[in-house]
């Protein structure tokens, strides 16, 4: 389910009132405050499916609390990890304080007071994770979980950051026991960062080598077209070894020269489909796509297609041509 709220459509002199109430509604029971008279303009997009629930929220910058009154009235039954977009922004929960960069997270409980604000804008994306799935994961003292900022240059929020954003574009192609290990392994992550308990950390262990995996995976797609992406090149720029890259792609069903080829042989159909690129001979795509031998390009799309390139870019040409 997709929802959009905004106070464009209002008149200026309910805007604020109304974003009061869609807090409230779509987000927390939280208490905002206006310290001017100023226009104010805010938007809330919420998507939720399965175990997924993603808010996206933009907004003129004022100050906001979350008191036990509003936690009383309305209690979480979630944990939040909040991602920074453009700006700065203070926290401050318990006896912690923290300013927020563009990129930087913080994971919190929102059934624990906390105050936040800013002079300019609210960009920021908030995911909630099950407070019941997410507790029984997490070593936690008396004060519960205390909030964790992770700044945009631990590779931990990285791992957590690309989990989120796979979970959010590909979640609708996973079936349901995938879906379950990657909410799992979201799981995983998080109490990695924030403290498992010691007979979890195994646990704790893989999750991180199936994100690893992923931004590896992310990384090959993305660089597929180069002709001489290696091995070496790709664990390189992750300072890992060879055999450490290798090891991860065990986890999956398909090698690092298998994972290329799919990825370049993925990039060779697409192009082969495309307008902008009619004017480019199947042998030039395949140069594109990152094949330096002709002969290995046609005999891998064959193999994978059931027809040459050739074949495909007709097939798709008749097909655009056809009568409706």
């Amino acid at each position: 389910m997709f929802m959009r709220w905004s106070t464009d459509d209002l008149p200026q002199t309910q805007r604020f009132e109304q974003w009061r109430e869609a807090c409230s509604q779509h987000v927390y029971a939280l208490t905002p405050e206006h310290r001017t008279r100023g226009t104010f303009q805010g938007s809330i997009s919420r998507h939720r499916q399965g175990g997924l629930d993603v808010t996206d929220i933009r907004c003129d910058g004022h100050l906001v609390r979350r008191s036990q009154r509003d936690i009383d009235e309305q209690p979480g039954d979630t944990y939040y990890i909040y991602l920074q977009g453009q700006g700065r922004v203070w926290f401050e929960q318990q006896s912690r304080h923290c300013v927020l960069e563009s990129g930087d997270m913080v994971i919190a409980d929102p059934n624990i007071p906390f105050s936040t604000g800013t002079d300019r804008l609210f960009d920021f994306r908030l995911w909630r994770v099950p407070r019941r799935r997410l507790q029984a994961r997490l070593r936690l003292g008396s004060s519960g979980l205390a909030m964790q900022r992770i700044d945009k240059d631990c590779s931990e929020r990285e791992l957590i950051t690309h989990w989120l954003d796979g979970l959010l574009h590909h979640h609708a192609g996973l079936s349901t026991a995938n879906l379950e290990l990657a909410l799992e392994t979201l799981h995983m992550l998080v109490a990695g960062v924030v403290g498992a308990p010691s007979e979890t950390q195994e646990s704790v262990r893989r999750a991180r080598r199936r994100a690893l995996l992923a931004r590896v995976q992310r990384e090959v797609a993305q660089r597929a077209r180069e002709m001489d992406l290696s091995p070496e090149r790709v664990a390189s720029a992750f300072g890992m070894s060879v055999r450490t890259l290798h090891e991860l792609f065990a986890l999956s069903d398909l090698s690092f020269h298998e994972f290329l080829t799919q990825a370049r042989l993925e990039r060779a159909r697409a192009l082969l489909h495309e307008a902008a690129c009619q004017h480019l001979s199947t042998v030039e795509i395949g140069f594109e796509a990152g094949f330096g031998e002709v002969s290995t390009f046609y005999r891998r799309f064959k193999q994978r297609y059931g027809m040459t390139p050739g074949e495909c870019r007709a097939g798709s040409a008749q097909a655009s041509t056809a009568p409706r």
